[in-house]
Parts: C-alpha cells; sequence; structure tokens
C-alpha cells in the first residue's frame, strides 16, 4: 500500500492520488484525508460519488477509516459505464477520476454521466473539452466530452457523454507560440435568472478587460434544472484555447439565492486579473499543470508544458511515490 501523508494537502490531490492508485492497481492510504473532507464538508458529495462509482463499476473499495481515506482498487477495464452523481457533487470530477486508467485500456471506453456538468467545485464542460482534452490529445491521450444536458450546481439533472481511446505514443508537448495571447471572446450562461445579472456581467467584463461588448455573448441556457451562472474567458495561447472561468455559487444551505452583487464584482475581478496575468505571462495556468502533469510523467514529458513548475510539490510527489 501507498501511503501518503501530505501537508496542505486539498481535493485535487485526494482525486489524483485515488486516479493514480487506479491506473497502477496499488491500494493507497490517504492520510488525514478523512480529516480533509470534516473540515471542508463541501468536498464531501465528491467523495461519496466516487465511492458509490467504484462499487458500481467493480473498482475496488474506497473508504474512511479514522482520519485516512482508504482505497483498494481492483483492475477497471474499458468498457461501457453509465453513472450518477448528486446535484451538490461533480460529474467532471468522476469524469477526471477515471480517465487515466482508461487511456490505459486496450479499446475504446464510454462512460454517460449525468448530475452536475458545471460545478463550483470543478471545471465547466468547456474547459476539459477544449483546453484539458487539447493539451492531453498533443500528449497521445485521446478523448472527446460532449454536453447533452446543462446541469448546474445545487439542482444537478445534466447529462455529458465521453469517449476515451488507448493512449497513442510518439506525441510532444510542444506548442508553436504559446506566448502570443489574447483574448478571444467571452461567453456568460445563465439558467432560469434575471437577464439584467447577464448584461451586468457582460458590462464589467468589458471594462476589466478592455474589450468591446460585442465580443462577449450571453446565452440564455433553456434546457436545465435549476438556476446557474457560468461566466467563462477564452484566451487564445498561441493555438491553445485556454478556458479561465467562474462557476457562480448562487445557492446557500438552503434553496435561497446567497450571492450578492458585491460577491459576483468580486468573482468577476478575479477572473479578469487571472485573464490578464495569463496574457502577460508565459506559463500556463496552474492548475491545468496540476491536472496534465501525471500525463506528461507517463509521456516522459515531465519537463515540457511548465511541467517543472510541479517538480519537488506535493503533486510532483505523488506522482512520484506512483509513476
Amino acid at each position: 500500500m501507498v501511503e501518503l501523508d501530505f501537508k496542505d494537502i486539498d481535493w485535487l490531490h485526494i482525486r489524483q492520488a485515488l486516479s493514480l492508485s487506479l491506473l497502477k492497481n496499488r491500494a493507497v492510504a490517504v492520510r488525514h484525508g478523512a480529516a480533509f473532507l470534516e473540515g471542508s464538508p463541501e468536498y464531501q458529495p465528491l467523495f461519496n460519488d466516487l465511492a458509490l462509482a467504484v462499487a458500481a463499476i467493480g473498482a475496488g473499495r474506497l473508504t474512511l477509516e479514522g482520519d485516512d481515506i482508504i482505497y483498494e482498487p481492483l483492475l477497471l477495464p474499458p468498457g461501457r459505464y453509465r453513472l450518477d452523481t448528486g446535484p451538490r457533487s461533480s460529474a467532471v470530477e468522476l469524469l477526471l477520476f477515471l480517465m487515466p486508467a482508461l487511456h490505459h485500456g486496450d479499446f475504446r471506453s464510454v462512460l454517460r454521466l449525468s448530475g452536475v456538468t458545471h460545478s463550483v467545485l470543478s471545471y465547466p464542460t468547456t474547459f476539459v473539452k477544449q483546453t484539458l482534452l487539447t493539451v492531453l490529445e498533443r500528449l497521445g491521450f485521446y478523448g472527446s466530452l460532449t454536453l447533452k444536458r446543462f446541469g448546474f450546481y445545487g439542482s444537478g439533472g445534466g447529462s455529458m457523454e465521453s469517449r476515451i481511446y488507448p493512449q497513442e505514443p510518439g506525441h510532444s508537448p510542444a506548442f508553436a507560440g504559446e506566448h502570443n495571447r489574447s483574448v478571444s471572446g467571452v461567453r456568460i450562461f445563465i439558467s432560469r435568472l434575471d437577464a439584467r445579472l447577464a448584461e451586468l456581467e457582460k458590462r464589467l467584463l468589458s471594462v476589466e478587460l478592455e474589450l468591446d461588448t460585442g465580443r462577449i455573448s450571453i446565452i440564455e441556457v433553456q434546457d436545465s434544472d435549476g438556476i446557474g451562472n457560468s461566466v467563462q474567458v477564452f484566451v487564445d495561447c498561441g493555438g491553445l484555447p485556454v478556458v479561465l472561468f467562474r462557476e457562480m455559487n448562487l445557492y446557500g444551505e438552503g434553496e435561497g439565492i446567497i450571492m450578492s452583487e458585491n460577491d459576483l464584482r468580486a468573482q468577476l475581478a478575479g477572473l479578469a486579473l487571472e485573464t490578464r496575468e495569463l496574457i502577460m505571462g508565459e506559463t500556463l495556468p496552474g492548475r491545468l499543470m496540476r491536472e496534465i502533469y501525471p500525463y506528461l510523467i507517463l509521456t516522459g514529458n515531465d519537463g515540457g508544458l511548465g511541467g517543472q513548475a510541479c517538480q519537488g510539490t506535493i503533486t510532483g510527489d505523488l506522482c512520484g511515490r506512483f509513476l
């Protein structure tokens, strides 16, 4: 059993540890993982959905024991899987958990996932489809993602389908002209909300990003459960489409809307700052680098795509224990 005992662990470390455990078919104990979930209860539904999925597909046993998370995996064969997630969880996290193991199968897998497709705890499907899968394709990991129905955090009801193909060798992670960067557009999605909210967001981002309002689209989602608001900025990094985003947390513990205008302005100011830093910088977003680092290690390209930024970190140590 691989024992992991890292300080400052977060949900991404936990999900990647479990994912690598499944990939390598090696049991793992994430020390103090259960304590993290107790201290950050918003992530408990994500863990519960992973445990239910593991049991449903026969991929081993995922449990909480004392302060720890224990995963005893079983080999996951490629195939067709249909899985559900809860209204305060993320179907995207379930996909990211399964992807590494399925990429190492000997034929294609199809995942049909339902629940929250746009979660405040994870990524919107656009980020996975246009950014993450594009990077992984250049590393030889081919996959697709199709959004069937929007499902927002707090209500769920969405669905998506992903196809995961066996890894192909011989691909380079290099991106020509990746430092030539500019905003290519902005999309604001709203569901069952007053259109004036989206108009306010449009005006604020136009000023913050010095962007003509004609390049900011408002899309009212008709086919979804519950309310939702997703703001996505598209940055062209020399041919690599990087999606920066904010999934607005509109729900409190009950069913009422809790986000104030001040909260909204703060969220958009943070998104605009993140966009400017990406355009002026020389690296890819840190969270994206953390997502792709295990794949870089698997292909022997751990110095590429800014992967050096992960070396010597918890993410780097985690990959080193498994890979």
